[in-house]
């Protein structure tokens, strides 16, 4: 088999498929993130007192999404391997959508359980679904440089609309209340590009209209040298159970698990203890879209680097962390004295552990052989960023309001337990692919390019990572 491909007519292909896919892709993916986001600037307006929410109801308003979330794990994951990925994926953002419009014409606290609950389950396969689906069309090195890319947009999204929020907060004298607005606004812009998505996105490189015949094999054998498998309909359990005792998924579970605890409260609680510092409702909003441009710009900046650095991975995971620390620990300090607009900045530090995320889907991308054992992982660690998720926000008691203390300290401890295991993670993986070299020889294009050659046929057998003797991990 001739794999070769000429460097840059592969780069030429990237380009083309960038331009093509990689807008929808980031709006999509941004407006996933807000249409959660959306509660958090629903409750500074009178979403509470509309809804009758009182003690723990908003506690479970935030939880119950999750709730709708991890349920759908199974069924999305069996959606994603059965179907080609892109279709599902538009499929659930045109239902998402609906059950955005139908946020206002909630009335009371069933009304809004039942939707955030059915908003969960349509949003379920989207990250999953993303990361198998640009499996397909980039190389394992270009797949963390286009993830942070469009996980970058959960912080340009939340800057856009946060503006947008906050200027229907103005809009006094609508027939709809102002958190109403909100929930329209996103419901038609989720509906627009789930139809944008059909129209324009393929389902795989061979399908892909705006690329040349020539430049659909191109496309196909670049991704041929990931050795990640193929898109297979076949569920092969055997590839499940490896996924269920390898070393590396618990530790990702781990740390998917304690970063998604502060996830869960500051999301939807971190706008009311925001609202503290600077003593106006109105104005977190606006004030809060600092702390989006500090995740957005290092998701930026961090993506160059993962782009020129291929072993980038876990220091993206890791890195950002002191920052998200210093900046909690500095908010937790000054409680009873700091400076105001000092403060403000420290709040907007502690959002840098966003940044984590989109590495965290690179790993999965990228260090998952086998289309169902990378279809199982996904589910499993979307399983516990659900678990994650419902939890965060039981930690912001409405005794500890408006400072929120206790949640503080929770979360900081949840941040200094995710560096310690993305560091015990790049360990392991240098010390896996150590123990794969001295075992079975060293796998590089110039020292043994049949041994690279037999790794990339292995992959296109759909063998994983463990079995395939010339798969590698990045770090």
């Amino acid at each position: 088999m001739n794999s070769e491909v000429d460097p840059a007519e592969s780069a030429r292909v990237a380009r083309k498929i960038d331009w093509h896919m990689l807008p929808i892709l980031c709006i999509l993916y941004g407006i996933n993130y807000v249409d959660k986001a959306a509660l958090g600037w629903a409750v500074l307006f009178t979403f509470k007192q509309d809804l009758g929410l009182v003690g723990t109801d908003y506690s479970w308003v935030s939880s119950i999404f999750y709730f709708g979330y991890l349920g759908a794990q199974y069924p999305a994951s069996y959606c994603l391997q059965r179907f080609p990925a892109g279709k599902v994926i538009a499929c659930t953002t045109v239902g998402w959508g609906a059950i955005m419009l139908g946020h206002i014409g909630c009335k009371n606290y069933a009304g809004i359980l039942v939707c955030r609950f059915l908003l969960g389950v349509f949003e379920a396969p989207i990250s999953g679904g993303f990361v198998l689906f640009c499996s397909l069309f980039y190389t394992r090195k270009e797949q963390v440089g286009r993830t942070m890319v469009w996980g970058s947009m959960q912080g340009i999204f939340n800057v856009i609309f946060g503006f947008v929020s906050y200027g229907l907060g103005h809009a006094h004298n609508s027939s709809l209340k102002e958190w109403q607005l909100i929930y329209l606004v996103l419901g038609l812009c989720s509906f627009v590009i789930g139809g944008l998505w059909f129209a324009f996105i393929p389902d795989t490189p061979g399908k892909a209209r705006f690329l040349t015949e020539d430049e659909k094999v191109i496309a196909i054998k670049r991704v041929s040298k990931n050795m990640m498998g193929t898109a297979t309909h076949d569920w092969k359990w055997s590839q499940t159970l490896e996924c269920l005792m390898d070393p590396k998924t618990w530790l990702m579970v781990a740390f998917i698990l304690f970063s998604m605890i502060p996830n869960g409260g500051l999301t939807n609680f971190g706008s009311l203890v925001l609202a503290d510092i600077v003593h106006n409702n109105l104005e977190s909003i606006a004030v809060g879209v600092g702390s989006s441009f500090f995740s957005a710009g290092q998701m930026l900046i961090f993506s160059i680097f993962a782009i020129k650095y291929n072993n980038f991975r876990t220091i993206g995971m890791t890195f950002p962390m002191l920052l998200a620390i210093a900046g909690l620990s500095a908010v937790y300090a000054t409680e009873t004295h700091g400076a105001k607009w000092g403060r403000v900045f420290a709040y907007w530090m502690i959002n840098s552990y966003a940044v984590t995320w989109p590495f965290t889907l690179s790993m999965l991308g990228s260090n998952y052989a086998g289309h169902t054992k990378r279809a199982s992982m996904s589910m499993i660690l979307l399983i516990f960023f659900a678990v994650g998720n419902i939890i965060g926000p039981f930690c912001f008691t409405s005794a500890d309001a408006p400072k929120y203390t206790k949640a503080l300290a929770t979360n900081l401890g949840c941040f200094c337990a995710c560096f310690v295991i993305g560091v015990g993670l790049r360990v392991y993986l240098m010390y896996a692919n150590k123990v794969r070299d001295k075992k079975y020889g060293v796998v590089d294009a110039e020292i043994n390019e049949d041994k690279r050659l037999e790794g990339i046929l292995n992959g296109m057998k759909d063998e994983t990572d463990i079995k395939n003797k010339s798969f590698r991990y990045v770090l």
